[in-house]
């Protein structure tokens, strides 16, 4: 960009300021980054950037000078990231420097109409359902207390309905086991997380979502040593039905050899009825969503559980599609790690099998292969999620950043993003544009005392949010859920799972 001489910006300024109403600052020093002139770098000046850059307004040349925050004599998206990670403390300083060489006039940025540019007609997007706010929740008393008390609360803001032990329960029924099955609403705007217990003994916190239904004690036992608490488990009150799984195998290109995938269906899928669309949650580890028979830690996703149960409270069916991981560890290491550089040293593992990591073959298999039989073959609409937990969590995360055109919503439970240092995460999210639709990301992650590995987890688990929004992902498009009781296993995986589709779908 040219710098132009200030008398002549000057006059031309103030000609415009007569028939535009634009405004004029001749401030002594103008700031890079400050893009609007209020002698300040803010928010503001990377939003009328990426204005500027959808054809929405029209910055004059002074105001794209201070805007080239990188010094390449051009305004882009880098200057409005490089903006958003100076704003976030992850810079100090713009390679540009700080001050402009020379005082130049501020001119205010001008809406202008725009033509809009000639397309094509679109097919309307696909919609989700939304369901009610007010939910009923039914919680199964299989471990026989003499009361049952529900104590409601908002894990955000820290609101109880009521003070502990919270509300006794007295409504119920008797299922055939003879046990006590106590309902009661919840608004989940107001509370998302119970805790059933009877004054002493109880549960860990157990999200209440609009894919939430039936509640029980897990019969294993407590959680653990340490917390002392009991594990909730899941089923879909009032639905008698279970779906269906058909069973698909395909030869994966990456080792040449044989990899199932698992097709849930919702109940009431008909193939028949083309006029019922379902959205699809593609899922890794395919192998641990529905059955306990092939997860060490005895726990399985629950998936359908959930999927009914939001069908109960008047959602849409989702199909869940689950991915099998390679049948060794260190193929499953290998599939779903995505080369995004040196993999960091982590202290007592071998990180050998992580190495040069094959993801970007995993996610092109899903993209190319499994979603396009998926959608040949079933009724599908256009909506899609992408979700995984550790080494799946990162996988799932790589695939929705790398093809955000193609996914609704990620879901990353207990990802494993420990595998690479934030330098490294910086250096692979400079390579992404967020300018455009961007997917909504639901991160999870447990901080138990008594599980090493998720705690090791827990601290890129729980940055990468921050790491994210300083490279211009939308704020509003993230979420990060903790659970200080929670270990690494799908039996705290299944009870989240709930909440990563009811916040993935907004609904």
């Amino acid at each position: 960009m040219k710098k132009r001489l200030i008398s002549l910006l000057l006059i031309a300024a103030l000609t415009l300021s007569v028939f535009l109403g634009v405004s004029v600052s001749t401030a002594a020093a103008q700031l890079y980054g400050d893009v609007d002139g209020d002698d300040d770098v803010t928010i503001l000046d990377v939003t009328l950037i990426q204005r500027s850059l959808a054809g929405i307004i029209q910055l004059d040349e002074a105001a794209q000078t201070r805007g080239d925050v990188d010094a390449d004599d051009e305004l882009t998206i880098r200057d409005a990231t490089m903006i958003q990670r100076y704003l976030a403390g992850v810079i100090s300083q713009f390679p540009s420097g700080e001050f402009l060489p020379t005082q130049a006039p501020t001119i205010a940025p001008t809406e202008v109409p725009t033509q809009a540019p000639t397309q094509a007609p679109t097919e309307p997007e696909d919609v989700i359902t939304k369901v009610k706010n007010n939910i009923p929740i039914y919680f199964t008393n299989n471990k026989n207390w003499s009361k049952v008390n529900a104590y409601l609360f908002n894990s955000e803001t820290g609101a109880a309905q009521k003070t502990w032990p919270g509300t006794q329960m007295t409504n119920y029924t008797t299922n055939n086991y003879g046990e006590k099955v106590y309902s009661m609403t919840v608004d989940v705007t107001q509370y998302d997380r119970v805790i059933f217990n009877n004054g002493s003994a109880q549960t860990t916190n157990l999200p209440v979502t609009k894919a939430s239904s039936g509640y029980f004690v897990d019969p294993a036992g407590k959680n653990n040593a340490y917390s002392g608490k009991y594990i909730g488990g899941l089923y879909p009150y009032g639905q008698s039905g279970e779906g269906t799984i058909k069973t698909v195998s395909f030869t994966y290109p990456d080792g040449n050899y044989n990899k199932n995938v698992y097709i849930w269906l919702p109940e009431g899928y008909n193939a028949n009825d083309t006029s019922k669309k379902y959205s699809v949650l593609y899922m890794c580890d395919g192998q641990n969503l529905f059955g306990q028979a092939t997860t060490l830690s005895g726990y399985e996703w629950e998936c359908d559980e959930s999927v009914l149960s939001l069908m109960q409270n008047g959602g849409d069916g989702v199909i869940v599609v689950g991915i099998a991981c390679g049948d060794t560890e260190a193929r499953r290491n290998h599939e779903l790690t995505p080369d995004l550089g040196e993999v960091a040293n982590v202290a007592g593992e071998d990180m050998s099998t992580f190495k040069n990591g094959g993801g970007k073959a995993f996610s092109d298999f899903v993209t190319d292969t499994v979603i396009p039989y998926v959608e040949q073959n079933y009724n599908t609409n256009s909506i899609r999620g992408i979700a995984g937990s550790s080494s799946g969590g990162i996988e799932a995360f790589y695939i929705g950043m790398e093809n955000m055109d193609k996914f609704r919503y990620i879901g990353a439970l207990s990802p494993a993003f420990i595998l690479y240092n934030q330098p490294v995460w910086d250096n692979y999210l400079d390579t992404l544009d967020f300018s455009g639709n961007t997917p909504r990301v639901y991160f999870f992650c447990g901080n138990s005392l008594s599980d090493q590995l998720e705690q090791a987890l827990y601290p890129n688990a729980t940055a990468m949010e921050g790491w994210m929004t300083a490279h211009g992902y939308p704020a509003d498009k993230m979420i990060t859920k903790i659970d200080s009781d929670a270990t690494h296993s799908e039996g705290f995986w299944a009870l989240y799972f709930p909440e990563m589709l009811s916040w993935g779908m907004d609904l």
